[in-house]
């Protein structure tokens, strides 16, 4: 800091996480102890989730005349900190070459998935390991803050962090009076401020373990058979197996993994994404579980601390829904004729209402019945068309195996595309054997060609025919 040029900071956030309050904190702040200062901002998708960047810089001479220039937007190799509450807006910033050696980095261990992470087939998760080890390479410094740590506002602990960091000639009083100032949930903000202020800190890159549930009691026995590694994911997904139906069907999903349990060598890399995909595909969101979800007391009181609602204070929530002929009449027993295509309902349903949580509530209370329905019949048939696939190449080809778990990913989504991804599995897996004895190799190409549209263009799936055995 030479006091020749601003002090430079880049503050990366997703909608909703107060970004550009914090850059009103540091304005204020700037302010109250007489330094030139500005700050812009570049909002996305405001509301939720979209990505908004906000700048500041801040002149470190004090009484310093008005005629300062600022720049409105940064410039490569003058950034002094960068301070994200996402890491991938940290990574966003490396990209756009704004982290150099003389730029420190504040984010979060954390992640808030993109829409683009959460619409990919299968697992579309960016990894932030690698990520934050590239900002620790790069960068001058690297902070880190845990955002599970404590409940107190985050874009307060980065301010904290912030001030920790030293790189800007702003004291921890001067940015609580701006915090007060300001007036938005003082005593909370100036809470997260302190907590910022005495843990940030420069850290290494953090593995972040993947958090199960518990398996439920009483099928310790039962999980005694499988590799211990894989007993905390075949335990959590015994307990959503649970709430989704009952103990018989959480027993049917271990039952089905035996045969893919690993012999002589140890490999449980077929049984892991086995039993990952089986218990996502067992659990798939009928009409009945999505009653079940949208009445969740936990989900209603999460809606209310979003808002801020006191528990004097009504909140009403509306929910929209659109269930199509085909999801609504496959709760119905087989017996029943199948009905013609329609477009279905469009609904904006008074969840908080006594009258409309009632009538969710009721349908959620059908899940005793789910088994007798059509819906749930074509998806267990195409679930051991599948599992029998599986059991069959596991010891004769254990990356055909692999693929054909992998497959499983075609099972999703709703309406026309669970209908389709049921399709193309009752496609490539009907008289494998055979195809896989008259032409190994093109049933084997065909195999990975659909992982491929899969994964990446899942409109793309074939009218018919097979097409590995034309190759």
């Amino acid at each position: 800091m030479n006091g020749l040029r601003p002090l430079c900071v880049l503050i990366g956030a997703l909608g909703g996480q107060g970004g550009g309050l914090l850059l009103e904190w540091l304005t204020g702040a700037a302010r109250i102890a007489g330094y030139p200062a500005q700050g812009t901002s570049i909002p996305g998708v405001a509301q939720r989730t979209g990505a908004t960047t906000y700048y500041f810089e801040l002149f470190p001479r004090q009484r310093e005349s008005d005629d300062v220039v600022f720049s409105l937007f940064p410039s490569s190799g003058d950034v002094d900190l960068v301070a994200s509450l996402e890491p991938t807006e940290a990574g966003r910033a490396m990209q756009n070459g704004w982290i150099t050696a003389t730029t420190s980095v504040i984010t979060t261990t954390g992640r808030i998935y993109s829409t683009a992470e959460k619409v990919a087939a299968g697992d579309g998760r960016i990894d932030p390991g690698p990520l934050l080890a590239a900002l620790q390479g790069l960068a001058q410094g690297l902070y880190l803050i845990d955002p599970d740590a404590t409940t107190l506002p985050l874009n307060a602990r980065l301010l904290g962090a912030i001030a920790a960091s030293g790189v800007l000639p702003l004291e921890p009083d001067t940015l609580r009076r701006s915090i007060r100032e300001t007036g938005v949930a003082v005593e909370a903000n100036l809470s997260g401020f302190g907590d910022g202020l005495t843990r940030g800190s420069a850290s290494p890159p953090v593995e972040r373990q993947p958090a199960f549930d518990p398996a439920p009691a009483g099928f310790e026995a039962e999980l005694e058979g499988f590799p211990r590694p894989l007993r905390p994911l075949l335990g959590h997904a015994l307990a959503r197996l649970l709430d989704y139906q009952d103990r018989d069907y959480a027993r049917l999903y271990l039952r089905r993994l035996e045969p893919l349990r690993p012999g002589a060598d140890g490999e449980t890399g077929l049984l892991q994404e086995s039993a990952r995909q089986l218990a996502r595909w067992m659990c798939v969101e009928d009409v009945i579980r999505v009653a079940q979800l949208k009445t969740r007391p936990q989900r209603l009181r999460r809606i209310r601390r979003e808002l801020g609602a006191g528990d004097d204070e009504p909140v009403v929530v509306h929910d929209y829904l659109s269930p199509r002929l085909a999801e609504l009449t496959a709760l119905l027993p087989g017996s029943v004729a199948a009905p013609r295509p329609g477009s279905g309902l469009a609904l904006r349903w008074p969840t908080s209402s006594p009258l409309g949580y009632g009538v969710l509530k009721a349908v959620a209370g059908m899940r005793r019945l789910r088994r007798s329905g059509r819906g749930f019949r074509r998806e267990q048939a195409t679930i051991e068309l599948w599992l029998a696939a599986l059991a069959g190449c596991a010891g004769r080809d254990r990356e055909l195996a692999l693929t054909i778990a992998r497959l499983a990913v075609w099972a999703r989504g709703y309406g026309p595309v669970r209908e389709r991804g049921l399709a193309e599995l009752e496609r490539l897996l009907s008289g494998w054997r055979q195809r896989l004895e008259r032409n190994a190799t093109g049933y084997r190409a065909d195999l990975q060609a659909s992982l491929q549209r899969a994964l990446n263009d899942p409109d793309a799936i074939p009218c018919g025919g097979d097409q590995g055995e034309q190759q």
